[in-house]
C-alpha cells in the first residue's frame, strides 16, 4: 500500500497535512519540506520522536527502529500527496437531514470514532481575527445596541443553530464519484445507515453555502474566503470555485505564502505569483 497521502485537519478546521505511514511510523508535514516524526511504541501507541528533519538532511537521516520511514523518506515523491480521508463526519441539517457542516475525517474505516460532540466549531479558541465583510456591511447600516458580537461567534451559533435542538451527526463513505454512504453517527435512524446521498448533497468546501438569506450566505462565504489559502490545497474542486479561492487568498497573500507548496492547481498563475512576492516582502520587512 502506498504509504504517501495527504489528510484534513479538523475540529476546527486546520488545513491538510502530508504523511508518510508505514506501519510502526509515520511523517507529518504542513508545507512538504520539514517532517515530524512518530514512532510506535512497545504498547503500541504513537509517540513523536525526532523533533523535525528537513528536506536538506533527508540524505544523513537516521532514525532508530525506524528503517522503513527512513527509506520512505529518502523515495519521497512530489508533494502534494493524494488526499486520502475518504471517510468523513458531518453534522446534519436538522430539517433536510443532509450534510451541513464537516466535522472530522479519516483514512481508515477503524478510525471513525464514535460521535459525543457534535458541536461544529470554526476557529481555535486563540484566533480572534476573523471579520466577515458581509457582517461588516450589514453592521455599519444599523443602529448599535451593546456590545458587538464577534464574527466568528455569529458564525458557530448559526452553522449549530441549524442543527438543532436535537444535534445529528454522521459519517459517511466517500466514493470516486463524489456520492456518499452512510455509516453510523449520533441519532441516525436505521433507515439513515447505509443511505447513499449524491455529490450535491455534500458542501463542497466546510459547510453549506446553501442558507435563507443572504446575509447568512455570505457570512458562510466570508469565512471559506478567509481560510482561502488552505482550502486551495484541497483536490478535486470545480474550477469555479478554485477561481474564488485564488482570488481571496491573493488578499491574504502570508498565508498563501504558507499553503503554496501543496497546491495542485494554479488557474492565474500571474495573480498568484504577484500574492506571492508581496508575501515575502512582508516576511522580510
Amino acid at each position: 500500500m502506498n504509504p504517501y497521502y495527504g489528510v484534513r485537519r479538523l475540529g476546527p478546521y486546520l488545513g491538510v497535512i502530508q504523511v508518510i505511514d508505514v506501519g510502526d511510523a509515520c511523517a507529518y508535514s504542513t508545507n512538504g519540506h520539514s517532517w515530524r516524526i512518530r514512532q510506535q511504541t512497545a504498547s503500541g501507541s504513537l509517540r513523536w520522536g525526532v523533533t523535525q528533519i528537513s528536506d536538506g538532511s533527508l540524505d544523513d537521516v537516521r532514525i532508530v527502529n525506524a528503517d522503513n520511514l527512513v527509506e520512505a523518506l529518502k523515495k519521497l515523491p512530489a508533494v502534494p500527496f493524494p488526499i486520502r480521508d475518504r471517510f468523513e463526519l458531518w453534522l446534519l441539517n436538522n430539517k433536510t437531514r443532509k450534510p451541513l457542516a464537516l466535522l472530522r475525517t479519516c483514512y481508515k474505516a477503524l478510525d471513525m470514532e464514535r460521535v459525543n460532540d457534535p458541536h461544529w466549531r470554526p476557529f481555535l479558541m486563540t484566533d480572534t481575527e476573523f471579520v466577515s465583510p458581509t457582517l461588516a456591511k450589514v453592521e455599519k447600516e444599523k443602529t448599535r445596541r451593546g456590545w458587538p458580537i464577534p464574527h466568528r461567534d455569529q458564525l458557530e451559533s448559526q452553522v449549530n443553530v441549524a442543527s438543532r435542538p436535537m444535534p445529528a451527526a454522521q459519517w459517511f463513505e466517500r466514493q470516486r464519484d463524489g456520492s456518499g454512504t452512510g455509516k453510523q453517527g449520533l441519532r441516525i435512524s436505521e433507515e439513515e445507515i447505509g443511505r447513499t446521498l449524491e455529490f450535491e448533497d455534500f458542501p463542497e468546501l466546510l459547510i453549506s453555502e446553501n442558507w435563507e438569506n443572504d446575509t447568512k450566505s455570505g457570512l458562510v462565504a466570508d469565512y471559506h474566503d478567509w481560510y482561502a489559502a488552505s482550502l486551495l490545497v484541497h483536490q478535486n474542486l470545480s474550477r469555479t470555485t478554485r477561481e474564488r479561492l485564488e482570488q481571496a487568498a491573493c488578499r491574504r497573500p502570508q498565508a498563501l505564502l504558507a499553503s503554496y507548496p501543496l497546491v495542485p492547481e494554479i488557474i492565474d498563475q500571474e495573480a498568484i505569483e504577484v500574492a506571492l512576492v508581496s508575501a515575502r516582502l512582508m516576511n522580510a520587512s
